[in-house]
């Protein structure tokens, strides 16, 4: 990532809550308990008036009408009948892997006791139960249940309030897992999906976990990133990824070389992208394959956006303000380095000392094609 996140505390916190309510007190205690609303009561928490809904819903044989409802209340009650039957033992099993999957934080810098499970690292005698897990907690958080209103009315809050104070804390309007697409702010109608950085058809228990859910642009999230498992590359092995929501201080470092001298029309395979973070090396190749950002990077550099609109405002200044192309090139250097998250500019910086390390704005060296005054373009 260009830059983290910071974690915002909200209601919708109650999600997770909720969950991991049924997760232990319910499902991990259903050897002893009669399944009903009564055991969903919990004091300071509207679980028991949730459930008590669904139940009078059911009774009344409504159920059917209200499709995210039954999903919740079907899956709900199915588990628990399945932990009914588990030993101690496979129960204790379980809980480690909840556990584990929700400390997002330990499972990016691995640092956990041991790696997250994915639904097929389940116990393998229990693939009823598992089928029910995936189930229940891929489509959890996409199901709508989170959006009834019986739900929205106990919680006092919606996902789309949270992604309202989220963006007001976190408010630079690009993504951080690229820097390339704005995101919806505090006033836009829409707002940017909630990406599953612990992928949720992949990893059970987390699905519905702020600190797993961050908003990030179509193309990071649905372009380039879709299911692809954060923390374990292709090979099986585990691996670290950027914490969406670090406290810690990281800068991420762009160096660009020209390999290919074709001005104005470049093409990625004239550059030589090298990124890199210290200290997070493994971190920064995780985030490179996730988004694909060496490539995004290098197109964004040969596109218009890129070179054509970069190497056209050094030359239109040099030659508006009777400048060297170097002297305009220190100046939008010095600039560009007060502010690299807009515009691209963490990009165009390394970029334009590439040119300049290639001898682009050596006047004495330039071609008579790359003259200024023919180069002037539209912006």
């Amino acid at each position: 990532m260009l830059f983290p996140y910071k974690y915002v505390p909200h209601k919708m916190e109650m999600m997770q809550e909720f969950i991991d309510f049924i997760f232990y007190e319910v499902w991990c205690k259903a050897s002893s308990l009669q399944y009903g609303a009564d055991i969903f009561e919990k004091e300071g928490k509207p679980w028991k008036q949730i459930m008590e809904e669904l139940f009078r819903l059911d009774a009344a044989g409504k159920m059917k009408d209200v499709g995210a409802a039954a999903f919740f209340y079907n899956d709900v009650n199915q588990i628990f009948n399945e932990f009914k039957i588990l030993t101690a033992k496979e129960i204790e099993c379980y809980k480690t892997i909840h556990k584990i999957n929700n400390s997002i934080k330990d499972v990016c810098k691995k640092t956990c006791t041991q790696p997250p499970s994915k639904y097929c690292d389940l116990l393998a005698t229990k693939e009823k139960l598992n089928e029910l897990l995936k189930d229940f907690f891929s489509k959890l958080y996409s199901s709508g249940f989170f959006h009834l209103k019986l739900v929205k009315d106990a919680f006092e809050s919606t996902l789309s309030e949270y992604y309202t104070d989220f963006v007001r804390t976190n408010n630079e309007d690009i993504c951080p897992f690229c820097g390339l697409q704005p995101l919806d702010g505090e006033f836009d109608p829409t707002r940017e999906a909630f990406d599953h950085y612990l992928p949720k058809s992949l990893y059970p228990f987390n699905s519905v976990n702020l600190q797993n859910l961050a908003p990030s642009c179509n193309k990071c999230n649905s372009g380039n990133k879709k299911d692809k498992d954060t923390v374990f590359n292709q090979d099986g092995s585990n691996r670290k990824a950027f914490y969406p929501f670090s406290t810690e201080q990281y800068k991420a470092n762009i160096d660009i070389t020209i390999t290919e001298k074709k001005w104005y029309k470049m093409t990625p395979d004239c550059l030589m992208l090298n990124l890199s973070s210290d200290g997070y090396e493994e971190e920064v190749n995780t985030w490179i394959d996730l988004f694909r950002i060496d490539q995004r990077f290098a197109a964004h550099c040969c596109g218009k956006r890129g070179e054509i609109n970069w190497l056209n405002r050094i030359f239109t200044e040099s030659t508006n303000y009777q400048k060297t192309p170097k002297e305009v090139l220190r100046n939008e250097l010095e600039y560009l380095s007060s502010d690299l998250l807009s515009d691209a500019n963490f990009l165009k910086k390394p970029f334009l000392e590439a040119c300049e390390q290639a001898g682009l704005f050596n006047e004495d060296q330039l071609p008579p094609s790359m003259a200024p005054s023919e180069k002037m373009g539209k912006f």
